[in-house]
């Protein structure tokens, strides 16, 4: 059976957010780093779309577990073909969003294992230091891409070394594989009890 995961809106303004008190987690990475196959495999549903052409999303998009947690997708950055204008409108949204939303508890952002922290991931971190007090966690993605048994074991040096440095808590995930999936979902839902 199913779990009671659904598609709530895309949001292209902050007056059309809910009004409630359901928390909130932001799930943010650059474009292409998996979040949609990320959020399907935790709802274990086709609920986010995944595409083959990078920053898709334009819109907060919402999902929401019964009336307990919604999980927000953000645009991935580094979007392309996307107009200045559309980038700025965007941008406006998520710095409002970021300083101002009552419902966000915690944020996480997502890294693709094969390219670890890029230049544009340190300047979001940095970003979100600055304009919100909560919680950033880190979650690398797409474990399952590195085949090579040396180049696995340079990855978990490189991320444990990414781990000191940004002082986060990280979670590795690969839609192949449940077990990071289920820790990163226990956290999520032990995330309510605080």
């Amino acid at each position: 059976m199913n779990e009671p995961w659904k598609f709530i809106k895309e949001v292209y303004s902050f007056k059309d957010l809910p009004i409630d008190e359901i928390p909130e987690f932001i799930f943010w990475g650059r474009s292409n780093v998996g979040k949609s196959s990320l959020i399907n495999s935790i709802t274990k549903k086709k609920i986010a779309k995944t595409s083959r052409t990078p920053g898709r999303t334009r819109s907060l998009v919402l999902f929401q577990y019964k009336k307990d947690l919604r999980i927000i997708d953000l645009p991935g950055y580094g979007y392309s073909k996307i107009s200045k204008k559309k980038i700025a409108e965007i941008d406006t949204l998520l710095d409002k969003y970021l300083k101002e939303r009552k419902n966000l508890k915690k944020i996480f952002i997502l890294l693709d294992s094969r390219h670890l922290l890029k230049p544009i991931d340190q300047l979001i971190l940095d970003h979100l230091n600055k304009v919100t007090n909560k919680h950033i966690f880190l979650i690398f993605t797409k474990k399952d891409k590195i085949k090579n048994q040396t180049e696995i074991k340079k990855t978990n040096i490189e991320i444990e070394k990414i781990k000191k440095k940004t002082n986060k808590k990280i979670f590795n995930t690969s839609i192949k594989e449940s077990n990071g999936i289920i820790l990163l979902k226990k956290f999520l839902f032990n995330s309510l009890e605080k």
